[in-house]
């Protein structure tokens, strides 16, 4: 019996997770470690929530939401951000059989699984992605109604790339280049180039949609002027630009990565919640390259972005990095791959979490100056 047939057994006796939607496995032996434990969603986002302090009820809260699974095994995965604090996460093992489980806290995080289980449905159905189908989490139950709502996926084994920043810097480069490299083969095999003029109604009017609604200080003022300006630099710049349409990951930062003992290779990449199949691919290479050199920088995106956006385009050394990835938009506007980047990693987090949009902390150093930059910039075209 293979461990999709044995989650479904196992929860027929409980009053949890229903199973009347299973993906597929494809050898999910490949996904047990005897290897310690990992958070596999480690955030390099200072923003914290009160939810870390609730460890104890976090523990409770797992051990019923399984309680006719007895006996097994459950370790709650720590969540120190507001996207991550607004689901409860836990790894779930009896003998040798593991999975990760996840549960909302709210109607928010519960769209958000939602979206999460159609997605790895289209990544167990997409046979373009069979290569890498060992990297990919893969979905094993989905529970959409009730106390005990929860979607169960297959545990990656791996090296967590999000701690070698500060931890093991000498492996940085082949973190780097190992993750890069992934992105490339995926880019090359799911996606294809097209003038990204006809996509800027679906990949750019949405996400600022988004921000007006869920961010306060960009409905009016010097905050909508701003999105105005976000708008008006994104569309000069993509007019001309030639970019990938395909599996784009939407939150690929090293707290999402693992790799292989010897950190040449990605062994699994986690939360798809964010990805579409039909989006701008190489803003996933864009935000690993930023996510790290804000990790080394301790600067945050916002202001990483902004400097972007001021010298016209990215730095030499994170430009040499996006060329490992094959990243070429052509003689479009260098900055606009870093602010499309931006544009997406903020709506997405504010969907997520709508605290984001609330926290004065966040809007002034993620979307501030950003917004503020992009407004000098159209003052200076007038």
């Amino acid at each position: 019996m293979n461990h999709v047939q044995t989650f479904a057994t196992s929860t027929e006796a409980m009053t949890g997770l229903e199973t009347e939607h299973v993906a597929h496995p494809t050898n999910p032996s490949g996904h047990q470690s005897d290897r310690s434990l990992w958070d596999p969603l480690l955030g390099l986002m200072p923003l914290r929530s009160p939810r870390v302090l609730g460890g104890l009820t976090d523990r409770l809260r797992a051990h019923w939401l399984v309680r006719g699974m007895r006996p097994c095994d459950v370790t709650v995965v720590p969540r120190n951000t507001y996207p991550q604090t607004n689901l409860l996460v836990f790894r779930l093992q009896r003998g040798t059989w593991v999975v990760l489980v996840k549960h909302p806290r709210n109607e928010r995080a519960a769209d958000g699984l939602a979206r999460e289980w159609e997605v790895l449905r289209q990544l167990a159905a997409d046979d373009r992605l069979d290569p890498w189908r060992e990297l990919l989490p893969q979905a094993v139950g989905y529970r959409p109604k009730g106390p005990t709502r929860m979607l169960a996926q297959s545990w990656l084994a791996g090296v967590p790339a999000g701690h070698l920043a500060s931890h093991r810097p000498q492996d940085l480069h082949r973190t780097v280049t190992a993750a890069l490299s992934f992105l490339a083969e995926v880019r090359r095999a799911t996606g294809h180039r097209q003038p990204v003029a006809q996509r800027v109604g679906d990949w750019v009017e949405p996400q600022l949609e988004v921000l007006s609604t869920e961010i306060g200080w960009c409905r009016a003022g010097e905050g909508a002027a701003g999105l105005d300006a976000v708008r008006r630099r994104l569309e000069e710049g993509l007019a001309g630009a030639v970019m990938t349409q395909g599996w784009t990951h939407g939150d690929f930062y090293p707290g999402n990565v693992l790799l292989s003992e010897e950190r040449t290779r990605v062994t699994g990449v986690y939360d798809w919640g964010s990805a579409r199949i039909d989006g701008p691919s190489e803003i996933d290479a864009c935000t690993f390259v930023l996510a790290v050199r804000g990790a080394l920088s301790g600067r945050p995106l916002g202001r990483l972005v902004a400097d972007a956006l001021h010298a016209d385009g990215l730095p030499a050394a994170d430009r040499a990095l996006l060329s490992t990835a094959a990243v070429d938009l052509g003689d479009s506007d260098p900055a606009v791959l870093p602010l499309l980047m931006w544009l997406w990693h903020v709506a997405s987090n504010v969907q997520k979490a709508p605290q984001f949009g609330r926290s004065h902390w966040w809007v002034a150093n993620t979307v501030a100056p950003v917004l503020e930059e992009a407004s000098r910039w159209a003052s200076a075209r007038r």
